[in-house]
């Protein structure tokens, strides 16, 4: 970024969320502006919707519903980016500051959905809360907005026809069912869409695909890996299901309190 590239500044805006149809939807990832899942999602929702895109200007991977930090007065850098007609935004930060700025009013008129992918490589389990697809929609949600976050299963070539043709039914589903703040984590397997064996609603796994192989002390070094096994998993899970060849659906909720047990307050600490 030089000195002569906009800033963001980001300012409160109490402004309510559009009323009537969804006429905008905003299009972000964590895997980056230059992400092909993300160009072939931003490209075919834009022939039948209003989209802009604002994504991460590099690989997010991982930030769940970071924000990031950065200087109030000075702002956040981004770049125009070019998406074949689509107006595009490349923000220094992870998804989830990209989302708020949009909410905000950043980019026009706050969206009405935000669509959150393609990523390459499947979210699923309980780790979901920790990547940066999934935390971009789970931001929308606390600005009152729907969501979808769409995932795609490895796979040589990269299948993202199929991906994207679930990713514009979801969101047409989305749009037919207003429900306050629906949040989709949808699982796509690496597949030809004439492939695919159908589509579940489906349960996470205890954590997901990954698992820590090796706790290297010495160096000091923890190692991850990827983990295609899915042994010991639940077969209603979407792990299971997605290896199965099944797209999977889960409705995700955001951070809510949970009902107050039946003892006061005061059982926990008093002065």
């Amino acid at each position: 970024m030089t000195g002569s590239d906009p800033a963001l500044r980001i300012v409160v805006d109490e402004r309510p969320p559009p009323a009537g149809g969804v006429t905008r939807i905003l299009v972000t990832n964590d895997d980056g502006i230059d992400s092909p899942g993300l160009r072939h999602l931003a490209v075919a929702l834009n022939e039948t919707f209003e989209v802009v895109v604002a994504a991460p200007a590099s690989d997010m991977s991982g930030s769940g519903t970071a924000i990031g930090r950065f200087d109030a007065d000075y702002g956040v850098d981004l770049r125009r980016a070019d998406f074949d007609g689509v107006k595009a935004y490349a923000v220094l930060g992870p998804p989830g500051l990209a989302v708020t700025a949009a909410a905000l009013g950043a980019f026009g008129s706050p969206p009405d959905i935000v669509v959150s992918g393609v990523n390459a490589g499947i979210n699923t389990g309980h780790s979901v809360i920790h990547s940066g697809t999934v935390g971009a929609v789970l931001t929308a949600r606390t600005f009152s907005r729907r969501g979808l976050a769409v995932s795609l299963a490895q796979s040589e070539p990269w299948h993202w026809d199929t991906a994207v043709a679930v990713a514009i039914g979801a969101t047409q589903w989305l749009i037919g069912h207003p429900r306050h703040r629906t949040v989709l984590n949808v699982n796509v397997p690496g597949l030809a869409l004439a492939d695919v064996r159908g589509i579940r609603w489906a349960d996470l796994d205890d954590f997901g695909h990954f698992r820590v192989a090796t706790a290297d002390v010495e160096r000091q070094r923890l190692q991850f890996e990827v983990t295609g096994s899915t042994a010991g998993l639940g077969p209603a899970r979407d792990t299971t299901l997605c290896a199965e060849g099944y797209v999977t659906i889960t409705m995700l909720s955001g951070i809510e309190p949970e009902p107050f047990p039946d003892e006061p307050a005061a059982a926990v600490w008093s002065p």
